[in-house]
């Protein structure tokens, strides 16, 4: 048995619905990729946000833990350095001429060196005002 071509023919390969339905479908499921996506990317830019904002808090509470303690230490200083004053103008009125050099030194070293404390511990203070004045609180 012989075939020809003309004795065979195809009928065409009709679409099944219709194109534009199609074309429809297939935009309206990108859309949904799409929209998955962006709601993906503004879930982790949210928690990236939260946790950022947690840094600085956390940074914040830092620096003021900082200025109250160093507060506290300048309050002492200030205590300390009035003792001294005090203790050198008793000694002053209490000794004789030869231990009263003596005794001057000591309590003017004292006094410098707590005065010095004192002084670097307000530029610390001065300092994290400054930070804190930066950041907004």
């Amino acid at each position: 048995m012989t075939t020809t071509a003309s004795a065979l023919s195809y009928t065409p390969i009709q679409p099944r619905g219709n194109p534009d339905e199609h074309r429809q479908a297939m935009v309206e499921e990108k859309e949904i990729y799409q929209n998955q996506v962006l709601s993906e990317r503004r879930r982790r830019n949210t928690q990236a946000a939260a946790r950022m904002r947690e840094r600085q808090r956390e940074r914040e509470r830092g620096l003021m833990q900082r200025r109250d303690n160093l507060m506290a230490r300048m309050t002492q200083l200030e205590t300390e350095l009035s003792a001294i004053q005090t203790q050198r103008q008793q000694a002053e009125a209490d000794t004789s001429s030869e231990n009263y050099e003596i005794i001057l030194d000591q309590l003017s070293s004292e006094l410098e060196a707590a005065n010095a404390a004192m002084h670097q511990i307000i530029d610390e203070v001065e300092k994290l005002v400054d930070i804190v004045k930066s950041i907004g609180i």
